[in-house]
């Protein structure tokens, strides 16, 4: 079975990968919250018929809160992957399973965010023998901040819905501005520019203000040095950065204008960092 490339049509299979998942969980309440390519479609789309679409997305974050090892079991997740035939990745060390669905395999990655614990090392669950998650500074903003949803996939003809928990913007544009700064991959940028131009909040400046006068006011502080970092990526439209967003954001709309679509990319940062009033 193949992998994918990040398209609309991987966005369907990961939408389906998710229902299979959350179906053999189903009974058991754990602390799941799902971020990364999935969310922007759900943070995006009311600003009339211009709002393109999101590119898509190759695989499933999910963050995973926990306590110590005597008060949390996360066995049922364990199981319920065993469940749908998901086998964890060869070359990653248990915090990257593959589901698979209709000949493909869809990526399922699951991060936490502990202090008490060294960063970037893959954690062992509670609970779990093989099933591990990647500590990820950032990644817990969205366990303050999430949404349920439910997604719907179709089996034998018959729909299952099942219902999730969806970042939520201001925990979605913090954990998303974290990865962009430390990891800094072309889709982190493509991301967050294509958020803060769409969101449902009304664009760039209403991003800012959403987390510099709500629950994210203190760590909007306290992560000033990232913000500006962000910042000096997006300084000009031929950075890396903004010709991140460019290239991909074209393979949504091929008749785009690639210098137009990278000054956006700067003119979308720099709107939403002065929103942040940080100095």
């Amino acid at each position: 079975m193949s992998e994918l490339e990040r398209s609309p049509e991987a966005r369907a299979l990961a939408e389906d990968a998710l229902v299979r998942l959350l179906d053999a969980l189903e009974g058991h309440e754990l602390d799941l919250v799902v971020l990364g390519g999935l969310v922007p479609e759900l943070l995006t789309g009311e600003q009339g018929d211009e709002t393109p679409g999101h590119l898509g997305t190759t695989d499933i974050d999910i963050h995973i809160s926990f306590a110590t090892d005597h008060e949390s079991d996360l066995n049922p997740l364990e199981a319920a992957l065993e469940t749908i035939d998901a086998e964890p990745h060869p070359k990653i060390d248990g915090w990257r399973w593959l589901i698979p669905v209709d000949g493909a395999r869809v990526r399922v990655e699951f991060v936490c965010d502990r202090e008490d614990m060294p960063t970037d090392t893959p954690i062992i669950l509670p609970g779990c023998e093989r099933v591990k998650a990647a500590n990820l500074r950032g990644t817990g903003f969205v366990a303050r901040d999430s949404v349920g949803q439910e997604i719907t996939r179709t089996a034998g003809g018959e729909a299952i819905v099942r219902r999730a928990q969806f970042a939520g913007l201001g925990g979605y544009l913090m954990a998303k501005s974290y990865a962009a700064r430390f990891r800094g991959a072309a889709k982190d940028y493509y991301d967050l520019v294509h958020v803060l131009l769409y969101n449902r909040a009304g664009g760039p400046e209403q991003a800012g203000r959403l987390l510099a006068e709500g629950q994210f006011a203190e760590d909007v502080r306290a992560a000033r040095s990232i913000f500006r970092e962000l910042s000096a990526r997006f300084a000009a439209a031929s950075d890396f950065a903004p010709q991140s967003y460019s290239q991909q954001a074209l393979r949504v709309e091929p008749e785009g204008d690639a210098a137009q679509l990278a000054e956006d990319g700067v003119s979308a940062i720099t709107e939403f960092i002065a929103a942040l009033e940080l100095s």
